[in-house]
């Protein structure tokens, strides 16, 4: 009796947010250092790197997609701690062969896999037996954990690499295992989500928003992803050198300020102009990154772009788990659609690299963003019109 009400909490705040840190700081080590070690130590052109990307994108949201099916079909605490232990195996590959480029894209896909796998399940954990503000606030500690985390390693990179490129992946290896050790605080499934308290904490607009908002964060990936790999040169053609890591991490810093706004906040609960603010702030602060011919034009980018990101993912995250009652499923979702957008981004950028270099690739992101954004903005606004019409009637 006693072991089914403890079973039956929500799992503890202090275990998500350890893990949700540890695994943040690894992905952000992996994600960020990916692309400069690519590009400095194994002289891969930017075309090479985007294909990289492209092909870690589809693998990510096969996997997230798959992470309901998987975490019904074992323990969930089990798949997130294999999955750490998986990842930190394979970061350690390119240190240790590190002329093998087989090594490296085993380590990226492998890495692709298993981070697509985690975060879904741990995604449940945090909303799963919340609801309405406790569900607000438990997502508002799990954003203001990650963001910041994912940044840490941009700063320490520098001193890693000194130690060799490679160990700029190789710090992700390290690092699993403490998020190993952080899993372990989970309980071995999240608690059962009340289906009559989720519907009550529902907002009237709240299924629309969800459909809306999954546009702009696939839109919101494409464009993102579509910048990774090509950030280094960009930084270098506007005269950024030793600190050009600190400058990419900007964009980065805006969304977590964003995201503390949104905690902290309740005006954006349940309104449409949340997820038109993001899309904009995205393309703009994109097309400024692009097309900026000094340092100056560059940081401005990286923060608006930062800020539309913000805005986008944390409602989409919100609405997706209060919609889809907390299941792996609905953070599989959120995830998968992440790993769309990060596919469809490079491959963006590596048709135009072929037509002819960086100006091309960022060409024809833009040109293909603005059929994409069409798209979205029927996506955005469709729903929209339904939720109106049902009102009205």
């Amino acid at each position: 009796m006693n072991r089914e009400k403890v079973v039956e909490r929500p799992a503890p705040l202090a275990a998500i947010l350890g893990t949700t840190f540890f695994g943040s700081v690894s992905g952000g080590a992996f994600w960020a250092g990916l692309f400069f070690v690519t590009a400095r130590h194994y002289h891969f052109s930017p075309t090479r790197n985007l294909v990289l990307a492209a092909s870690m994108g589809a693998l990510s949201s096969v996997a997230s997609w798959l992470s309901g099916r998987i975490a019904a079909r074992f323990p969930p605490r089990s798949v997130v701690l294999t999955a750490f232990a998986l990842w930190a195996a394979v970061a350690l590959l390119p240190v240790l062969f590190p002329r093998s480029e087989p090594a490296l894209w085993g380590a990226a896909f492998v890495a692709s896999v298993t981070s697509a796998i985690i975060w879904p399940i741990v995604e449940s954990y945090v909303s799963a037996g919340r609801h309405g503000p406790d569900m607000r606030s438990a997502i508002g500690w799990f954003n203001v954990v990650w963001t910041p985390a994912t940044a840490i390693p941009l700063f320490v990179m520098p001193a890693v690499a000194r130690l060799g490129l490679t160990w700029c992946l190789g710090l992700t290896g390290v690092i699993n295992l403490l998020a190993f050790v952080a899993a372990l605080g989970l309980p071995r499934q999240p608690v059962a989500h009340q289906a009559e308290a989720a519907r009550a904490a529902l907002g009237p607009e709240y299924r629309a928003l969800a459909r809306s908002t999954s546009w702009s964060l696939t839109l919101s990936y494409v464009i993102s992803t579509a910048i990774a790999p090509i950030l280094p040169f960009r930084l270098a053609a506007v005269g950024v050198g030793g600190s050009s890591s600190m400058v990419a991490g900007l964009w980065m810093a805006a969304r977590f300020v964003t995201f503390f706004a949104m905690w902290r906040t309740a005006f954006w609960h349940g309104r449409w102009g949340t997820s038109v603010a993001g899309g904009v702030a995205v393309v703009v602060g994109f097309a400024s990154i692009l097309l900026a011919k000094s340092v100056v034009g560059l940081v401005l980018g990286l923060v608006l772009f930062g800020v539309g990101m913000g805005l986008i993912y944390y409602a989409a995250l919100y609405y997706s788990l209060a919609v889809g009652h907390a299941a792996v499923d609905a953070g599989g979702t959120f995830e998968a659609l992440i790993g769309l957008g990060s596919c469809v981004g490079p491959l963006l950028g590596s048709a135009g690299e072929l037509l002819g270099g960086a100006a091309h690739a960022g060409a024809a992101t833009l040109a293909v963003t603005a059929v994409i954004l069409a798209l979205a903005a029927r996506g955005v606004v469709g729903p929209y019109v339904t939720a109106r019409r049902q009102r009205e009637s």
